[in-house]
């Protein structure tokens, strides 16, 4: 029996319909190795198969939650918030799996999103999970009065600077001995180094100011510190360590490259 024309045409459609998502499916199936919450995969020969995970899955915020209920703080010593911590921790690990920092033992943490007068600045020492600072610091004169609101990466600006630095080496200035400062996010502390933001001490920073119950200084943009602890915490962090300066500012949390990097890591990495 014959079969009319315009049967074949129809049955040509269907072919080529069928066809079509055949191969869609089959491309979609073959490239897709994630979601957008936790991206896994395999990575390696048959011999050595490695989990690879981002800097935003599930086990990367398993792993930080771990360390951080193993930080240990001596006694009278702040608790940092988990938030901070963990912001902190994703680009610490960031900079360590790319090589950018070249002392990997210490964590400096500061939280211009508290009020001027608590200490804000904590220092972690990575190897022994231990805080081994705790410190008040102060932001710039132009970036608020008891809180920090306002941040720029300006010259002359008298303003802090959010993100993440490296320290550097230690020199002798104005404030005396002081630490220089590598600021590693473009937009927001880039210029840190041209500007001479750097850690040092200073007399408006003190604890016999705070139990005064007065407001403690501030700087042309510097993370000033007191000068009874300056020397031994530069010392303690000085030589290429990771330092990051956080505040809640949405134009940071969403724009920077380091903290919402999504660099992969095994799982077998996921260790400090």
């Amino acid at each position: 029996m014959l079969i009319p024309s315009h049967k074949y045409y129809q049955l040509g459609r269907l072919l080529i319909k069928g066809l079509a998502c055949f191969f869609l499916v089959l491309g979609t199936s073959s490239f897709t190795i994630s979601d957008s919450h936790a991206v896994e995969a395999k990575l390696g020969d048959d011999e050595d198969n490695k989990q690879l995970v981002t800097l935003h899955s599930d086990h990367f915020d398993a792993f930080v939650n771990r360390v951080y209920r193993q930080l240990i703080y001596p006694d009278g010593l702040d608790t940092i918030p988990e938030r901070v911590f963990e912001h902190a921790m994703r680009g610490y690990m960031y900079l360590r799996h790319t090589d950018a920092l070249a002392s990997t033992k210490y964590l400096s943490i500061i939280d211009f999103s508290q009020y001027c007068n608590d200490r804000r600045f904590w220092i972690v020492d990575v190897e022994s999970k231990k805080v081994v600072f705790n410190e008040w610091v102060a932001h710039g004169k132009k970036s608020g009065d008891t809180y920090a609101k306002f941040f720029s990466n300006g010259h002359s600006s008298h303003k802090s600077s959010l993100g993440f630095y490296t320290t550097g080496g230690l020199y002798y200035g104005r404030n005396n001995l002081s630490l220089k400062l590598n600021g590693l996010e473009k937009g927001f502390n880039s210029n840190a180094f041209g500007r001479g933001i750097v850690i040092h001490g200073a007399n408006y920073v003190s604890e016999e100011i705070v139990n005064r119950k007065e407001r403690i200084g501030r700087s042309f943009g510097c993370p000033a510190v007191s000068e009874k602890v300056n020397k031994k915490l530069i010392n303690t962090i000085k030589g290429g360590n990771c330092l990051f300066i956080f505040h809640t500012t949405p134009s940071y949390l969403e724009r920077s490259a380091i903290m919402n990097a999504n660099l992969y890591i095994t799982v077998e990495d996921l260790t400090i």
